[in-house]
């Protein structure tokens, strides 16, 4: 994904806010999962993050930092939301997770929010890498509606497979 293809207008869908650095709550058919939102700060953050849900809404590669700075081998958390450029960077990114252990669920933004209309070709491979990790697809930078909705659908789903 690239810059301002519509990364951060999903998590503001996703939250039904513009999300800032602190504690939230994510809310899907009525149920609150509390999160930690970081953007590109730790400002009211606090000393511990021990919550189940974190999201990163900046790409790494948009601040020059990397996945590992923010994630030890300990502090790993169940539901991780992680905006990526359609970069090398961003498949060492996903590979951090992917290595981990981790379901992968991918919405790679083609075209962009601020792209021309044509979907760009999978140059870097991400859907052969990642593909057989967890979920991968292609949705619309510019309909911010229905690939939020399936972020939802996916999580509630999610959420009940693993409680059972």
């Amino acid at each position: 994904m690239n810059r301002n293809a519509g990364k951060s207008s999903t998590w503001y869908g996703l939250f039904v806010r513009v999300i800032r650095t602190g504690w939230k709550k994510l809310q899907i058919n009525g149920e609150e999962i509390r999160s930690f939102v970081k953007n590109s700060s730790f400002e009211e953050t606090g000393e511990e993050i021990n919550e189940d849900v974190f999201v990163r809404n900046a790409s790494f590669d948009e601040y020059g930092d990397e996945v590992d700075e923010y994630f030890g081998e300990d502090d790993l958390y169940d539901i991780i939301f992680c905006s990526v450029q359609y970069t090398e960077k961003g498949l060492r990114t996903i590979n951090y997770f992917k290595d981990r252990g981790y379901f992968i669920y991918i919405q790679w933004l083609n075209p962009g929010y601020h792209d021309r209309n044509e979907k760009h070709e999978d140059v870097l491979e991400f859907e052969k890498t990642f593909g057989g990790y967890g979920e991968f697809h292609i949705v619309s930078g510019k309909e911010k509606v229905n690939r939020v909705r399936t972020i939802k659908e996916f999580l509630v789903k999610w959420i009940l497979k693993t409680k059972i």
